[in-house]
Formats: C-alpha cells, structure tokens, sequence
C-alpha cells in the first residue's frame, strides 16, 4: 500500500507537468492538471500515513478518577480478565474488556494494606497494618469473587510471596513463615542465620528465594561491613543452598527481579560500590552474570532508582525473559530512556539493543516476547512486542491520548492492553484498557 501511494504521487506529478508543457487548447490541459491533482492529493495522503505507522487507536475505556485526591495505588493484580488495582483503603477489580467494575473490596476499619503477594490462579496475599506501625494481620482475597477467605492476627508480614498456588510465603518479623493459602493453616518456618536478617524475598513452585544480609561480628571492623548472600529453600522449607553475593558492604538496595532464573538487583551503600544485575545457576546457586548498571554505551536507568511506582509491589521498566534481562536504557548524560537492551543471564553479554520513537516508560515480561510501551509526545503513544532473540518489533499497537506518565503497570488480555497508574487524580486516570492491534 506505501509502494501505491508513492507510485500514484510520482505519477500524478509526471501527469501534470506534461499537462502543463504539452500543446494543445488551454481548457484541455486545466482539465488534465485537475485530474492529476486529483490523483496526486490521495496518494500523497496515503502515502503520509504509512510513512506515520498504523493507525492509532484510543482507549476503550478508563476508570473514574481517584477519591480523595492524595490516594495512590500500591500494588495491581491480574487474573485473566479482572485487573486488580490495589489501594492502601481499598480494592479496585475491574473487567479488562469493558472497564466494569467486577467488584469492590474495603480494608478493615482502622487498618491499611501495608503488605502484597502476587496473584496466583485467581488467589493473593495481602498484610493489614494501623500505620505507622508495622503489619499487625495476614489474609487472603479471592480475586475471582473480590470475597476475604481468610484473616488472621498474630503474623508481621514485611512482604509475602506465592509458592504456588497453594501456599504462601511471609516475612514474618525475622523468620520466613508459610501458610495454606486457602485456609491459613501454619506449614512451616525458616530462620535466618545468627547473627544475619533477611532483605528481600521471591518465590515460585519451584523454590522460595531470599536476600540475607549478615553484619560483622568484628567490632574493630569498619561500620557497614558485612556479607549479603543469597539463599535458596524447597517448597517445604527445607534449605537448598547459599550463595555469597560478593558486596562488601551493607545493600543499599536489594531486589530479587525473578526465581527462575533467580536473579538480584543489588546496589552496596558507600561509593564504588557493586551495582549490578546478578544471576544465578537455580540449581546450586553457582554464580552465572554480573551486569553493571553503568557501562560505557548505556545506563540502565529504570534500575538506578529504589523508589519504584507501586512501592508494595514496586514495577519498574525491567524484566526477566527467559535467560535474558530486558531493560529500558539511556546513553550516559541522557535523561530520557529511549533504548531497550537486553543481557544474558547466563555469561552477561549484551544480546540485542534497540532504539524505539520515544520514552521507554513499561517493560513487562509476556510469554511471547517483551512489551515495551513507549511515550512518543504530543498524546502518542506506542506499544511493542519485541521478538525476544533480536529486539525486532513483532506487534504493534499505536495509542492516542492514553496519557502515559511515570511508570505504568501494563497487563494484556486476549484483545487488550490495561494501564493502571500510581496516581489517578490528576493527569491520568487509575486504569484504562486499549485495543490490541
């Protein structure tokens, strides 16, 4: 259809000037260069539109905006075609084809969301708390019926992981706790070392992962050495193995951005510290990958910041694909992520980059390949599945007035695609669902 549309624009123009220095009766050739113009005018606009991609769509819906003006969202949950946005007050379930509400859940009087699992086979996790103090409850939601199975007192859930879908695993105080996620029933507990305290925890079916950080003894040695290792434990509790993570320090930041894989984003307090993406061989924890945050052709600039959107189940513009690490990227001195790069998890070689026409502003994993959704201006917007061997565009959808801002939460259904944003009071609105291409 390009090669049409500039066929007929070339030929329109040759039509007219031969009109015009061909002889003959002045009306004959007016009507031959109104011919030609007429020619010229659709082809040219056809050609113009290819040049500008496909056609854009618009949302087709969006969620009413937040009340009162200064409610966030802390986490989002998605299962099939109900997205969940989770509110420290409340939670928010919405059809991803219709924007429906499916159904409504209120926190318990006097209490907030201060802990959030993920959402396994239609059932998650979430801790209560009266801020400023700690989570003080336990509970599970059934997110296919917006209906609380369970809730318990006593548990001090920092964070909470699904291994599977049968059980949960919480940070509870200084132990890991699992329960029956159906019916809370205790299943088993893992202490950390003496002496060491956990930072941060994941989990899959397969194993449950988690940072340990272990001061020094040592009081002649300088304040804020230690070693952080990672450890690995069965579904049943029972420990797999421990790995140094080789910080010298204490973590600045510590995250662990996938099971299988297991993979860590860690950052060391103090300057020149480690600060990179590590991986690991899931098996024995034998160390794969170290990928610097900082090289010299690119900064990951999603990972620099701890403070991520969604801060209970933060979403950054990064993700685990298989054996490779996807993320959103700056040339040094640039502010604005307009690069995808991809690493391998297995020796750290950059597999693939990729520049896009705009602002990276989600990287989400998806069984076929990345997405990256990517603020153009002016209203336009754009999503990519990438091909994950080579970067390449496979799908793409173009949007008009989605208003993407910070770093959205991007989930896709069979024929859709749902933002949901931290902030849905001012320029944004808390959800909204776009046609797939």
């Amino acid at each position: 259809m390009l090669a049409t549309g500039f066929v007929g624009t070339v030929a329109a123009i040759v039509l007219l000037t031969a009109a015009f220095l061909s002889e003959g009766p002045k009306k004959g050739r007016l009507i031959a260069a109104v011919l030609c113009c007429a020619l010229a005018v659709p082809g040219s606009a056809l050609a113009f539109g290819r040049l500008q991609g496909p056609p854009s769509v618009r949302p087709a819906w969006s969620a009413p905006a937040d009340q009162p003006a200064q409610t966030v969202a802390v986490a989002v949950w998605q299962d099939g075609e109900t997205v969940v946005r989770v509110r420290a007050d409340r939670f928010d379930a919405y059809r991803a084809r219709t924007g429906e509400s499916a159904w409504t859940l209120d926190a318990p009087p006097r209490k907030s969301v201060c802990a959030v699992s993920p959402a396994v086979d239609g059932l998650a996790a979430v801790g209560y708390g009266s801020a400023p103090a700690p989570c003080d409850q336990l509970a599970a939601v059934d997110l296919r019926t917006g209906r609380e199975l369970w809730r318990k007192d006593g548990v001090r859930p920092s964070a909470i992981e699904l291994v599977g879908p049968a059980t949960l695993v919480a940070l509870d105080g200084e132990q890991l706790a699992a329960f029956g996620l159906r019916d809370g029933a205790p299943a088993w507990t893992a202490a950390p070392t003496a002496g060491c305290g956990f930072r941060a925890l994941s989990a899959s079916a397969a194993r449950v992962v988690a940072v340990e950080y272990c001061a020094t003894a040592d009081p002649a040695t300088a304040t804020g050495t230690g070693t952080t290792w990672l450890r690995a434990f069965a579904p049943t509790g029972a420990a797999q193995w421990r790995t140094n993570l080789g910080a010298e320090n204490e973590p600045a930041t510590a995250a662990v951005l996938a099971v299988d894989p297991p993979t860590v984003r860690l950052t060391e307090r103090g300057n020149r510290g480690l600060d990179a993406v590590l991986s690991f061989a899931a098996a024995d924890g034998a160390p794969r990958a170290t990928i610097p945050v900082s090289s010299a052709d690119y900064e990951l600039t999603s990972l620099q910041k701890p403070s991520a959107s969604f801060r209970l189940r933060p979403v950054r513009p990064v993700a685990v694909v298989g054996d490779l690490l996807v993320a959103a990227a700056a040339r040094p001195g640039e502010l604005k992520s307009t690069f995808v790069v991809a690493h391998s998890l297995t020796d750290g070689s950059r597999a693939w980059v990729r520049k896009v026409d705009g602002q990276v502003r989600a990287v989400t994993a998806a069984p076929d390949g990345p997405l990256v959704a990517v603020e153009r201006g002016r209203n336009l917007d754009v999503v990519h599945r990438l091909a994950g061997a080579d970067g390449r565009t496979v799908e793409r959808t173009d949007l008009r007035k989605a208003s993407l801002y910070g770093t959205p939460w991007l989930g896709r259904t069979d024929d859709r695609y749902v933002f949901v944003q931290e902030n849905g009071t001012t320029y944004t609105r808390p959800a909204l669902g776009v046609p797939r291409h």
